[in-house]
């Protein structure tokens, strides 16, 4: 990724709760050149969010800005709110890069609400930017934005993770099956893996660290190996020993592989129903 020019860039981020002060604390921390104020209500609250000494400012209303003007407005709020607070915002955005992550609102309904302003953009975070290893997607219309606006998306989005863009908008609820969902399907994994071991006499302190630990070394090693997961999982599976034996039931007809695609796919349809009834 090509690093940003040594020129400030003032970013206002509209809703600083987990994941708007993870962007925030992010690129502070990781972009020399950043500056942030931040716009929640709760100002008390969203401080305690963001990492002990941050740089980030935090105001509770749009008054508080007064004449101050940004090079780019990240919307992390409620999708029903979006329209409401990037209107009541606009003052401040006269020619900003405006980056929504709110769930199922396309740019063509954003673009509608502020006709104004052109320069916009969709990405979609997920949680693990709390711990800055977010897997974060991206779409903008092609004629809508600069490399020089791309560049910033990418460097703001690398500061919490990995971003990639996609090359169709209706990607982004797709995507939300995989990237945005996923972790919670991966925690419930650890969830019903500890409760197993519960079942095998564990008390729940040493199963929980059993099923925290080895999903933790398992994501390491796949972070870090070069092969793939398949690859990682022959490694591990000796024939007819104790892993061949868990494997054939969690891949069995109708078990895990034909679950997870129907899992996917039930959480990117009702992103797209989100989408169309907000």
């Amino acid at each position: 990724m090509t690093p940003l020019p040594p020129a400030p860039l003032s970013v206002l981020i509209i809703g600083c709760g987990n994941m708007g002060a993870a962007i925030a604390g992010g690129a502070v921390a990781n972009i020399p050149t950043v500056s942030i104020t931040a716009v929640d209500p709760d100002v008390e609250k969203a401080r305690k969010l963001l990492p002990s000494h941050s740089a980030v400012d935090v105001v509770a209303e749009f008054d508080e800005l007064r004449d101050r003007h940004f090079d780019v407005c990240i919307v992390s709020v409620k999708p029903q709110h979006v329209e409401t607070v990037l209107q009541t915002a606009q003052p401040s955005l006269p020619n900003a890069l405006v980056i929504s992550i709110a769930a199922g609102i396309p740019l063509e309904r954003l673009q509608a609400s502020i006709p104004n302003l052109r320069r916009l953009v969709r990405v979609m975070p997920n949680l693990p930017a709390l711990a800055a290893t977010a897997m974060s997607v991206g779409f903008a219309e092609q004629d809508a934005v600069s490399e020089a606006d791309r560049r910033i998306v990418e460097e703001i989005f690398g500061a919490i993770g990995q971003f990639c863009w996609l090359t169709k908008e209706t990607e982004i609820d797709l995507a939300t099956g995989v990237t945005g969902s996923g972790p919670g399907y991966v925690f419930a994994f650890a969830e019903y893996l500890q409760d197993a071991a519960q079942r095998l006499g564990f008390s729940r302190e040493l199963a929980a660290k059993f099923a925290r630990q080895t999903v933790i070394g398992a994501a390491r090693l796949l972070e870090q190996d070069t092969r793939t997961a398949h690859d990682l999982k022959v490694a591990v599976t000796s024939p007819g020993g104790t892993t061949a034996a868990g494997l054939s039931v969690l891949e069995a007809q109708n078990a895990l592989p034909s679950l997870l695609i129907k899992t996917t796919l039930a959480a990117a349809d009702r992103a797209v129903e989100l989408g169309k009834i907000q």
